[in-house]
């Protein structure tokens, strides 16, 4: 059930008039499961199951790390939540190369390769229940005593599969107290979701069909061709996971709940550093307390850490080598950032400051090469026709050329309405005029439905 169909909205919109309708708490925590779970099980009814089963594991988990400190516990909590991801996602990959691997030095044994399904989600509600056994071991919070109220936790539906991997500390605190219906809050949630609504259908949707066409045959392209495919995968995947993220943020709006903020105009960074301090800014979050700081963070060997952290959150986005590659990327230009800070010429103003925002975004594009194709083979396809000459000319699609002048013009401002409720302390005219907005690129570009980009991760 994707957020920007009709079924979605079928299941949002009675729910949202039940929920505020219920006087009680424990009502409308039992509405939040049954809703979520339909949202989930919509997909694919029998995963529902494995849902459930983590729901109770971790649970109980829960509470006996609570009674019981114990670091061999703890490791064999999280080992138990990985395994699932593990094999869901991994197992096929890694003995798909262990197979690869023997026959390279001649041996004929075959490794059984197992069926590949990936249950939707399961990356980030699997990262979710891991740093809540943490937090519990660490002492940071106590485990939860309702059933209930942790289940909500764990699969409440604007962020179960995409994120944002929100810390128990975070929210179950909201879900104890019955919650007055705040008309302001209430009014935000509406326009974040229109918003991320447009900002999917209005802009990720139709630069989808220009990226789409540029990686299916890299070889066809000109040089200039493989820029513009490139630049449209680079705002198609920006607008797709900023209109996905204000999207949850707006749906727990509705309901009285606050998530965290997950993106902030990464494209506007400097560094690569503060490009992933706003990309992805829950999972960045994630990996630096779960992974970079456990390896020695600052202390020991951080480049070799930064690359190593890196890594693992490439394969965390996917079992293939270019996603490897792609974080093994991300991770030598972090540790390189940490031995040259900044470059002279790149001096601390307003010129440099531009000049560093460029670098950064070509360089994040370039990465997305990896990112987008489907093989290291038809990566280098695609960087040869980006970097080798002859560099052919080809004329720029004018529709594409449109909508990234108008998206780059349009980002900054739809941004700063996003956060601290900005949008409702717009006078009337302007908020209709960006909701008239808003409304017109979603009735507009409707027709296709296309997945959103981190639903497969």
């Amino acid at each position: 059930m994707l957020f920007n169909s009709l079924a979605f909205f079928a299941l949002l919109l009675p729910t949202v008039a039940l929920y505020w309708s219920l006087p009680w708490q424990k009502g409308r925590l039992w509405l939040l499961l049954a809703a979520s779970l339909f949202f989930y099980g919509y997909h694919h009814w029998p995963s529902v199951f494995l849902l459930l089963s983590t729901i109770g594991f971790n649970f109980i988990a829960g509470r006996i790390q609570q009674r019981r400190q114990s670091w061999p516990l703890l490791w064999a909590v999280v080992g138990a939540n990985l395994s699932l991801l593990f094999w869901f996602k991994y197992a096929a990959f890694i003995a798909t190369n262990v197979n690869a691997a023997l026959a390279l030095v001649g041996v004929s044994l075959d490794v059984p390769v197992p069926p590949v399904f990936l249950p939707l989600g399961i990356s980030f509600f699997t990262f979710q229940v891991v740093a809540y056994q943490i937090d519990v071991h660490r002492r940071e919070i106590e485990a939860e005593p309702s059933l209930l109220r942790f289940a909500v936790f764990k699969c409440f539906f604007p962020q179960l599969i995409a994120g944002p991997i929100v810390r128990a500390k975070a929210l179950l605190p909201q879900l104890r107290d019955v919650i007055r219906f705040d008309a302001a809050g209430f009014h935000q949630g509406l326009w974040l979701l229109l918003a991320g609504l447009a900002l999917k259908i209005g802009v990720a949707d139709v630069l989808a069909q220009f990226a789409d066409e540029a990686f299916r045959a890299p070889g066809t392209l000109t040089t200039i061709g493989a820029w513009t495919g490139l630049y449209a995968y680079a705002f198609q995947l920006y607008a797709d996971f900023w209109g996905y993220s204000t999207m949850a943020v707006g749906l727990a709006a509705l309901f009285g709940l606050e998530l965290p903020l997950n993106f902030d105009t990464p494209y506007a960074a400097t560094s690569l550093q503060d490009f992933w301090r706003r990309w992805h800014i829950t999972l960045s979050v994630w990996f630096r307390d779960h992974v970079y700081i456990p390896l020695g963070g600052n202390r020991h060997r951080p480049g070799l850490n930064l690359v190593l952290t890196m890594m693992l959150a490439g394969l965390w986005h996917g079992a293939g080598w270019p996603f490897v590659v792609w974080g093994l990327g991300h991770g030598l230009w972090l540790a390189l950032e940490r031995r040259i800070p900044s470059l002279p010429f790149f001096t601390d103003n307003r010129a440099g400051r531009f000049l560093r925002l460029v670098l950064v975004f070509h360089g994040v594009c370039l990465l997305w090469v990896l990112f987008r194709a489907p093989t290291l083979a038809a990566a280098g396809e695609y960087f040869a026709r980006l970097l080798s000459p002859p560099f052919n000319s080809s004329k720029v699609p004018s529709a594409l050329a449109s909508w990234l002048v108008v998206f780059a013009l349009a980002q900054q401002s739809v941004a700063w309405t996003l956060v601290d409720r900005r949008f409702v302390k717009l006078p009337l005219k302007a908020q209709w005029a960006l909701a008239s907005v808003a409304i017109y690129l979603i009735l507009a570009y409707a027709g296709a439905k296309v997945d959103f980009i981190y639903f497969n991760f």
